[in-house]
């Protein structure tokens, strides 16, 4: 298993608008569309495509979702 970082909601709100710093909602549309982060992307978590993502490799980038249901 991959060693993935994880980010506080606290220290995601503090990075947001920072050069580098992507967050992707991985949510279903309503939910997104009901409320998301500032800045978020929404995405398909099971198939999205390449373009959204950023061509930087030092990026960092930061999916989330609310869990099932």
């Amino acid at each position: 298993m991959l060693d993935i970082p994880e980010l506080t909601v606290a220290e995601v709100a503090a990075r947001i608008g920072t050069p580098g710093f992507h967050v992707y909602d991985c949510n279903g549309a309503g939910r997104y569309r009901r409320g998301h982060v500032p800045s978020a992307v929404h995405v398909n978590a099971y198939d999205f495509p390449r373009e959204v993502l950023p061509t930087a490799l030092d990026a960092t980038l930061v999916f989330y979702c609310s869990g099932p249901g």
